[in-house]
This record gives structure tokens, sequence and C-alpha cells, in this order.
């Protein structure tokens, strides 16, 4: 009978651990896409532009502007995503402002200083114009 229950008791337990994980990627689904946030982080620089504030020139700066980005601001934090400091919203402008870390060299989704998000190819990514 202990035996039994020993083994119940494992089993559970390797039930309850096997829930535990990286809850980033489980808000946003294994394998999900970095569109949602570049887009988020798209729509927080027009925000700035028409109050005609400044977008953060360094991660220090981002403190203010965090909860309007509630997806995008822990992936800049980690790396996961890279915003380029001080880049703003340009109507019409085709430079990237944000990119996922991978894009240079597998491709991946990118935010442009237009607000645009589209996904790019790493050759593409490396001959598209960087904000400044």
């Amino acid at each position: 009978m202990s035996r039994v229950f020993c083994t119940l008791v494992a089993l559970v337990a390797v039930g309850l651990l096997s829930g535990c994980g990286d809850s980033r990627k489980a808000a946003r689904g294994a394998g999900a896409s970095l569109k949602d946030p570049l887009d988020e982080l798209g729509q927080m620089l027009k925000g700035l532009a028409d109050e005609k504030r400044k977008p953060p020139a360094k991660l220090a700066e981002m403190e203010a502007i965090e909860p309007t980005i509630p997806l995008a601001a822990p992936l800049i934090r980690s790396g996961e995503l890279v915003y380029l400091w001080g880049a703003e919203y340009a109507s019409g402008s085709n430079k990237v402002a944000a990119h996922e870390k991978k894009a240079p060299t597998d491709g991946g989704w990118v935010l442009l200083q237009d607000g645009t998000v589209k996904e790019m190819t790493a050759d593409e990514f490396k001959s598209a114009p960087k904000a400044k």
C-alpha cells in the first residue's frame, strides 16, 4: 500500500512541477510572435509624438512610459525586443525603430518609424535603414 501511495504522490508532484515555466512565454503562448508587442510600442511612440514628447533615449528613461507598453516593456528589458533608443515616430519613414532580437540573423518582426510592423528576412533587415 505504501508503494502505491508513494508512486501516486510522485506522479502528483511531477504533474504540478510540469506547470512551472517561463511566465513571459506562457503569457504570449509558446512560439507566439512579437508582432503585438511591437505594434504596442509603435502606438506608444505615435502617442508621444502627438503629445510632442521625446521617446526614451536609454533604458533608465523607459520607466515613465512602461505602463503604456505592458507587452513590450518586459521584452525590451529582457533583450528579446531591441528598441533603438531615441527612435521617434515619423510618418512615412521606413527606418527600423525596433525589432526582434533574432531579426539580424534569422529574420523576424520589425517596427518601422511610421508605426508599421512587418516581417523581414535577415537580408531585408540588413539592408533596411535604421533609425538613429
